[in-house]
């Protein structure tokens, strides 16, 4: 990736949890008088997930996987939210 502008690629096995990823980007839950994301809304990003046919299709193992993806990236945007908000002090 070279600029900024360009989209990552992603590899296929990982597209729907990317997909869920993006269509929950409303649902994060703040706390404090600063308003830092502390993690996302599960109930909400689960019932936009349900609503996804290649999601509902899966198995539940499979739709455990892609939970587990979706955690891991919600832990990776709330690492860097915390480094940046610690830079801009």
């Amino acid at each position: 990736m070279s600029e900024r502008t360009q989209s990552p690629d992603i590899q296929p096995a990982n597209q729907l949890t990317v997909h869920l990823f993006f269509k929950a980007v409303t649902q994060w839950n703040y706390a404090g008088m600063a308003g830092a994301r502390t993690g996302l809304n599960y109930q909400a990003v689960e019932l936009r997930a349900n609503k996804v046919p290649d999601y509902v299709a899966l198995t539940l193992e499979l739709q455990d996987l892609v939970w587990n993806g979706i955690q891991i990236m919600e832990a990776e945007c709330l690492t860097v939210w915390n480094q940046q908000s610690k830079q801009s002090r």
